[in-house]
Protein backbone atom coordinates (compact mmCIF):
# COMPACT_ATOMS: atom_id res chain seq x y z
CA UNK A 1 0.00 0.00 0.00
CA UNK A 2 2.96 2.22 -0.50
CA UNK A 3 2.87 4.42 -2.98
CA UNK A 4 5.45 5.46 -5.27
CA UNK A 5 7.46 8.93 -5.90
CA UNK A 6 5.76 9.59 -9.15
CA UNK A 7 7.04 13.00 -10.22
CA UNK A 8 10.75 12.07 -9.76
CA UNK A 9 11.07 14.84 -7.78
CA UNK A 10 15.15 13.81 -5.84
CA UNK A 11 14.94 13.34 -2.10
CA UNK A 12 11.32 14.01 -2.12
CA UNK A 13 9.99 11.71 0.55
CA UNK A 14 6.93 9.56 -0.84
CA UNK A 15 3.61 9.09 1.00
CA UNK A 16 3.46 5.77 2.47
CA UNK A 17 0.32 5.54 2.06
CA UNK A 18 -1.96 5.97 -0.88
CA UNK A 19 -2.51 9.65 -1.90
CA UNK A 20 -6.53 8.92 -1.84
CA UNK A 21 -6.43 7.61 1.77
CA UNK A 22 -4.71 10.85 2.74
CA UNK A 23 -6.86 12.75 0.98
CA UNK A 24 -9.80 10.97 2.64
CA UNK A 25 -7.95 11.86 6.27
CA UNK A 26 -8.21 15.38 5.40
CA UNK A 27 -11.85 15.22 5.13
CA UNK A 28 -13.24 12.66 7.09
CA UNK A 29 -14.67 13.82 10.58
CA UNK A 30 -12.44 12.93 13.71
CA UNK A 31 -14.33 9.55 14.29
CA UNK A 32 -13.92 8.12 10.91
CA UNK A 33 -10.54 9.94 10.51
CA UNK A 34 -9.17 7.77 13.85
CA UNK A 35 -10.98 4.59 12.38
CA UNK A 36 -9.10 4.75 9.63
CA UNK A 37 -5.98 5.34 11.03
CA UNK A 38 -6.20 2.45 13.51
CA UNK A 39 -6.79 0.20 10.67
CA UNK A 40 -3.33 1.21 9.36
CA UNK A 41 -0.03 -1.15 10.26
CA UNK A 42 1.72 0.55 12.95
CA UNK A 43 4.86 1.18 11.31
CA UNK A 44 3.38 2.93 7.98
CA UNK A 45 1.08 4.63 11.01
CA UNK A 46 4.31 5.90 12.06
CA UNK A 47 5.66 6.74 8.85
CA UNK A 48 2.55 8.69 8.01
CA UNK A 49 2.60 10.78 10.98
CA UNK A 50 6.45 11.61 10.20
CA UNK A 51 5.58 12.41 6.35
CA UNK A 52 2.82 14.50 7.71
CA UNK A 53 4.90 16.34 10.51
CA UNK A 54 7.43 17.42 7.73
CA UNK A 55 4.85 19.47 5.81
CA UNK A 56 3.67 22.45 8.12
CA UNK A 57 -0.19 22.41 6.47
CA UNK A 58 -0.41 18.84 7.61
CA UNK A 59 1.00 19.10 11.21
CA UNK A 60 -2.30 18.77 12.80
CA UNK A 61 -2.94 15.27 11.07
CA UNK A 62 0.31 14.64 12.13
CA UNK A 63 -0.38 14.60 15.66
CA UNK A 64 -3.56 13.06 15.38
CA UNK A 65 -1.90 10.53 13.43
CA UNK A 66 0.91 10.20 16.57
CA UNK A 67 -1.45 10.16 19.28
CA UNK A 68 -2.45 6.64 17.73
CA UNK A 69 0.71 5.37 17.07
CA UNK A 70 2.99 3.35 19.42
CA UNK A 71 6.13 4.79 21.20
CA UNK A 72 8.14 1.88 19.68
CA UNK A 73 7.48 2.61 16.02
CA UNK A 74 7.71 6.42 16.60
CA UNK A 75 11.08 5.66 18.11
CA UNK A 76 12.45 3.10 15.18
CA UNK A 77 11.63 5.38 12.23
CA UNK A 78 12.43 8.60 14.10
CA UNK A 79 14.75 7.95 17.13
CA UNK A 80 14.42 10.62 20.20
CA UNK A 81 12.26 12.61 17.22
CA UNK A 82 9.70 9.97 17.61
CA UNK A 83 9.04 11.01 21.66
CA UNK A 84 9.65 14.65 20.63
CA UNK A 85 6.73 14.53 18.37
CA UNK A 86 4.59 12.49 20.49
CA UNK A 87 5.02 15.00 23.54
CA UNK A 88 4.24 17.47 21.12
CA UNK A 89 1.03 15.50 19.69
CA UNK A 90 -0.18 15.36 23.04
CA UNK A 91 0.07 18.25 24.27
CA UNK A 92 -1.35 19.80 21.59
CA UNK A 93 -5.23 21.20 21.96
CA UNK A 94 -7.68 19.30 20.28
CA UNK A 95 -8.41 20.64 16.74
CA UNK A 96 -5.30 22.95 16.58
CA UNK A 97 -4.39 23.41 13.22
CA UNK A 98 -0.86 24.40 13.85
CA UNK A 99 0.47 22.38 16.79
CA UNK A 100 0.57 22.66 20.30
CA UNK A 101 1.72 26.42 20.55
CA UNK A 102 0.30 28.97 18.36
CA UNK A 103 1.45 33.20 19.15
CA UNK A 104 -0.44 35.83 18.00
CA UNK A 105 1.54 37.31 15.13
CA UNK A 106 3.36 40.84 15.69
CA UNK A 107 0.92 43.82 14.11
CA UNK A 108 1.59 46.97 13.75
CA UNK A 109 -2.04 48.32 13.54
CA UNK A 110 -3.36 50.78 15.56
CA UNK A 111 -5.60 49.87 18.61
CA UNK A 112 -9.45 51.43 18.23
CA UNK A 113 -8.65 54.17 20.37
CA UNK A 114 -6.14 55.69 18.26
Amino acid sequence: MVSSNRDGIPNEASCPVELELLALLLRSDERTRQALILKLDGRVRAALAFFCYNRAHLRSLAFRIAVLCEIKDLRVLGGMKGDLMLEQARSAAPGDGDGPTRHKGVTLARSARG
